[in-house]
């Protein structure tokens, strides 16, 4: 008996709602009939809501296992873009599948086992990933000429306080005053910039007054009113491009652009510029209070460095006691935040004493015995080794994409007059293949070679014996500011996860002038973490 299975995606929430992975299914299941097999539900694999670019989709792994496990035959796909619209992906994924001798159909397009109907579904690959590119790139235009034009339809979402008025025609799009929500925003600029009270007061206030955000929680996020004072949307002009897509590292992230750079949408206004600029001017006033209260309060040692293991909220200092000698703790943050009906996090408040004199131990034992680096490097290098490192990975990419090109130019050229492609599609697919070959190259400059390592771990090595020569005699006198840029530079993170406490010591590569502690030339070649079980019952806050 022949086991079938098969796969359908769609990218959206959107598409789920209009039943496009419903017809999908539809169709590959009367097609399964037709062919006269039989599909068990548990070889239905659906991925809602996954973009076709990325490849970790929770149902796709379960079929990969499945077929990995020799238990599926053949597989069903509506097209080859539901498998994925990035080339590279798609022929892994077929590779794949091809290795476990299983057969894949895709109702759109008919695959055989020839090198003719291999090339046609890499170049429909290739051609789909181009159009899809292309497609984008003229739609990001053509919303930013419509921006310059002043056109409301490419605000996608409208801010707290607006309705968008859909249409057909997106000229005829409108944003209008939501004037339940404006009543809200209208009053929450007013505090701030005539009461001239704190973010945290205004979310108090909402709370008391039982006002729910537009999602319907019942806590603002601080954040959440930082953001809603600082959009000049409320005046009447909405800013567009305030954020773009830049790729770091092989991965796409989104930056803030300069303000110069936004494009001012005409809107209507919630409040007059006057109030707007006042709440500007109070934000700044409320910032630089927050900064002198800080400063007079007692200081921590270990301040932003450390989180709470269990929910991964930083801690912060406290103090408690009464008007007599008070007791310093660092605390969970998520135990005082104001929450939502949520259960606050129960992991252990420590005594700060207790808790920086542990640390402050172990930073003295890393100056004294810099080499208890260099040693743990070298066992995680050992510990690494049966690992593929990274350019033996792009090694393998590289490899796959030139022997992409060769089958390409192999199997255009031996066509002769009977070509199924015409000369501008095959340079098309040749010029994104050598695309992909050129990216590669410029990632394998970028990894580190593992002498330029080593070397780099002798100077910091070097330079903690020459620090540590600087200060011994004066090491237990040192004032709170030296302590602190020491910690600082040394201690990537602090994790207190109940009853032990975990300390992350980064390393870091001097700089030219062989100082060790500047955190401009952090290179951060590894975490040597070093596990600190200090009896935590003893430091918890009774």
């Amino acid at each position: 008996m022949t086991t079938v299975a098969l796969y359908a995606r769609v990218s959206s929430k959107k598409q789920e709602q209009i039943n496009t992975i419903k017809s999908q299914i539809t169709e590959l299941k009367n097609k399964i009939a037709a062919d006269k097999h039989e599909l068990l539900d548990k070889y239905e694999f659906e991925d809602n809501g996954f973009s076709g670019w990325i490849l970790e989709r929770e149902s796709l792994d379960a079929l990969r296992d499945k077929v990995a496990e020799g238990e599926i035959d053949k597989i069903y796909i509506h097209s080859p873009d539901r498998l994925s619209r990035n080339f590279v992906h798609q022929m892994i994924l077929l590779d794949e599948f091809e290795k476990a001798r299983v057969e894949v159909i895709f109702l759109n397009h008919k695959v055989e086992n020839d090198p003719e109907s291999k090339l046609s579904l890499r170049l429909k690959g290739l051609w789909s990933e181009y159009e899809t590119t292309r497609i984008m790139e003229r739609s990001r235009r053509g919303k930013l000429e419509r921006a310059r034009d002043g056109c409301v339809s490419v605000i996608t979402v409208a801010p707290y306080g607006y309705n968008r008025i859909e249409h057909v025609d997106r000229d005829q799009i409108k944003i209008e005053i939501n004037e339940e929500e404006a009543k809200i925003a209208r009053q929450i600029f007013i505090w701030i910039g005539q009461e001239r009270v704190s973010i945290r007061e205004v979310i108090r206030r909402l709370i008391d007054r039982s006002v729910r955000t537009r999602t319907g929680k019942k806590v603002w996020c601080p954040i959440v009113i930082w953001n809603m004072l600082k959009n000049p949307a409320y005046k009447g002009l909405f800013a567009f491009g305030k954020s773009k897509r830049v790729e770091k590292r092989g991965k796409i992230t989104i930056c803030r652009t300069e303000e110069e750079n936004w494009i001012y949408i005409p809107i209507p206004k919630i409040i007059d510029e006057g109030l707007f600029n006042k709440v500007q001017k109070q934000l700044g006033e409320n910032k630089e209070r927050a900064r002198i209260q800080r400063e007079g309060k007692k200081k921590y040692l270990l301040q932003s460095l450390v989180v709470c293991q269990n929910c991964k909220y930083a801690y912060s200092g406290a103090q408690c006691g009464g008007e007599g000698e008070k007791i310093s703790y660092y605390r969970c943050s998520s135990t005082i935040r104001i929450t939502d009906g949520e259960e606050k996090c129960n992991n252990k408040s420590v005594r700060t004493d207790m808790l920086e004199m542990a640390v402050w131990e172990q930073v003295k034992d890393v100056l004294k015995n810099p080499e208890m680096i260099k040693k743990e490097y070298q066992r995680r290098i050992l510990e690494n080794k049966s690992d593929e490192s990274l350019d033996k990975k792009l090694a393998r990419r590289e490899n796959q994409i030139k022997e992409g090109i060769e089958k390409l130019m192999e199997d255009y050229y031996s066509q002769g007059e009977k070509r199924y492609i015409s000369e501008e599609e095959f340079k098309q697919a040749k010029k994104i293949l050598n695309e992909r070959l050129k990216g590669i190259e410029e990632e394998k400059k970028k990894v580190v070679d593992q002498k330029a390592v080593e070397t780099g771990i002798n100077r910091i090595i070097s330079s903690l014996k020459n620090f540590y020569s600087s200060i011994r005699s004066n090491l237990e006198q040192l004032d709170w500011g030296t302590k602190r840029g020491i910690v600082k530079a040394l201690i990537e993170r602090i994790r207190i996860d109940h009853d032990q406490v975990e300390v992350g010591f980064q390393i870091e590569e001097p700089a030219e002038d062989g100082k060790i502690f500047n955190l401009h030339h952090c290179t951060n070649y590894h975490n040597n973490y070093t596990h600190i079980n200090f009896g935590v019952r003893d430091l918890e806050r009774s």
